[in-house]
C-alpha cells in the first residue's frame, strides 16, 4: 500500500536529521521509499517559541497496516534520538502518517488523513509538490485545489 509520511525536525541540524530518517527508512525491508520532496524550512506550528522546522514528505510503499506503520514510525523516532517532549514542542525527528492509500481512520491512536492535511500550509506545500493530483479521501478534492484555496484564504 502507498502511504505518505511527513518528516519534521528542529533540533541538532534538522536537515541532517531528515537525511538520517530517510536513510533509516530505506534500510527497512518492509518499507520502500518511492520518492521524496525537497526539505523546506517552516515556522513552528502550535508552540511558536522554538526554532524553525525542516520538513519533508516521503511517498512510501509498505505491507504494514496503518496501525503497524504507526508503531514502527514511533519506534524509529526513538531509535533516531527523539526525546520525550510536550505537544508541538521541539524534536530531533517527527514522523507522521499523512495518508495511507485512500483509507479513513479515526481512532484514539491514529487519525488518517492527518488532521493538518487540509489546513497546514507547510504540509499542503509539501503534498502539492509530490502528489498534487491526489484526492483527499474525506474532502474529495485534489491536493492542488485544497492548497490553492488555502492560499486564497490566507491572502484575504
Amino acid at each position: 500500500m502507498k502511504a505518505w509520511i511527513c518528516l519534521g525536525s528542529n533540533q541538532d541540524n534538522p536537515k541532517q536529521q531528515l537525511e538520517k530518517a530517510v536513510k533509516y527508512l530505506q534500510e527497512k525491508c518492509y518499507i520502500t521509499v518511492l520518492q521524496h520532496g525537497k526539505a523546506v524550512m517552516t515556522k513552528p506550528f502550535g508552540y511558536m517559541k522554538q526554532p524553525d522546522f525542516a520538513n519533508q514528505l516521503l511517498e512510501i510503499e509498505t505491507l504494514l497496516t496503518p496501525a503497524e506503520l504507526l508503531v514502527f514510525l514511533k519506534n524509529a523516532e526513538l531509535e533516531l534520538g527523539r526525546k520525550p517532549s510536550f505537544k508541538w514542542g521541539p524534536r530531533t525527528i517527527d514522523m507522521d502518517i499523512v495518508f495511507y492509500g485512500d483509507e479513513i481512520i479515526n481512532s484514539e491512536e491514529l487519525i488518517i488523513p492527518h488532521p493538518g492535511a487540509a489546513d497546514r500550509e507547510y504540509l499542503l506545500l509539501l503534498l502539492n509538490e509530490v502528489i498534487p493530483d491526489y484526492v483527499h479521501p474525506v474532502l474529495k478534492k485534489t491536493i492542488s485545489n485544497i492548497y490553492k484555496n488555502l492560499q486564497k484564504e490566507t491572502k484575504i
